[in-house]
């Protein structure tokens, strides 16, 4: 039995769930008819009805139902249910006839027929038909919580699908930025290539290893930050004016790999690539009150480039990371991009538990 099916019974224990509903049934039964002085009496009655409510219950969900009512032959189910109703009485009633009554009470019975349509009827509808129409919810409900299982785990499935394919995306864009940046370097025949050369070793190690996992923690997210700023702050020199803020208990957090950075690579890349002279980039994160904040803002000149973009065709930054945000943390984020006179601004808002 997969783990499915077995976490709709009770303590996963399928025996267990039969054993305490028929206890259930006795239960109920027998306080339904009796009173403080007959109790032993009706007990022993419904006791003897057992076999036949257990007859119509499994009879009901492992034959009818799954042959009949869950392929929507409703009048099939109908009157093959009428038939085992009636059958049981039939065979109940004669047991009580025939032995339980003679066995039990030789004194105070007196023999009948069988057939006593009263009788008979009155078994149908008052001793077996609720066990019928109570497994017959059951079965409902059982199919029901398989479906929105099978559903969630579709669901799941594809939510995984497409973060993968969209990790995958990342990659090798955040590699061909990153190699940008060293080009643009060499191009300067930078006595510095080596420390380039060791930062992008850091990175690369971070986007083709540590990035596999669903959540890396937050400093380590920071960390890697740095290192692209370092290999920025290499390519601006004098002219850029960079600042990273941290505060708050960043040790315990975590999220999902490479989701902060494509903000920052955005802020270099539309915002002061296209400028000439002095340039800033301030960069905020925050941790308070199980919230992750971070914001990040750059000093542009109109033109702006369109928000959707970070340099690449197909925008592909921006838009991955934000469609990532949305699938890994649908209503537990809040993402604002602003342009003012002179500024460019992301603030981003992650709600932690």
């Amino acid at each position: 039995m997969s783990d499915k099916a077995k976490s709709f019974y009770i303590g996963n224990n399928r025996r267990l769930t039969h054993l305490l509903f028929w206890v259930g049934y006795l239960l109920v039964y027998t306080g339904v008819h009796t009173g403080d002085d007959e109790m032993v009496e009706y007990f022993l009655y419904e006791l003897q009805q057992l076999p036949w409510a257990m007859l119509v219950a499994y009879v009901n969900m492992y034959v009818l139902y799954p042959r009949l009512f869950a392929k929507r032959q409703y009048a099939a189910y109908t009157l093959a249910s009428m038939v085992l109703l009636f059958i049981s009485s039939v065979i109940s009633r004669t047991i009580i006839e025939k032995w339980f009554e003679p066995v039990f009470f030789p004194a105070t019975t007196y023999p009948e027929p069988v057939f006593v349509w009263y009788m008979l009827f009155k078994g149908m509808l008052w001793f077996l038909s609720p066990v019928l129409l109570f497994t017959l919810v059951i079965k409902i409900l059982q199919q029901w919580f398989r479906q929105e299982q099978q559903q969630q785990k579709t669901a799941q499935e594809k939510l995984n699908a497409e973060l993968n394919f969209l990790k995958a995306q990342v990659h090798p864009h955040f590699l061909f930025n990153t190699l940008n940046n060293l080009y643009a370097l060499t191009l300067q025949a930078s006595p510095t290539a080596p420390a380039v050369v060791l930062k992008l070793s850091e990175l690369m190690s971070y986007m083709l290893y540590d990035s596999r996992s669903d959540l890396t923690s937050l400093q380590q997210e920071i960390r890697h930050i740095k290192n692209y700023i370092e290999l920025e702050q290499l390519r601006y020199g004098n002219r850029l004016d960079v600042s990273l803020n941290v505060s708050g208990e960043t040790g315990q957090v975590s999220i999902a790999p490479l989701l902060l950075i494509p903000f920052v690579e955005n802020a270099f890349k539309h915002g002061i690539s296209e400028e000439t002279g002095n340039v800033w980039v301030t960069i905020d994160i925050k941790v308070k009150h199980d919230w992750l904040s971070v914001k990040v803002e750059n000093s542009y000149n109109e033109p702006l480039p369109p928000t959707s973009g970070d340099g690449d065709k197909n925008g592909i930054g921006l838009q991955n990371v934000t469609r990532r945000l949305n699938l890994m943390y649908e209503y537990n984020h809040e993402l604002v991009i602003n342009k003012e006179p002179g500024r460019y601004s992301v603030d981003l808002k992650i709600k932690l538990s």
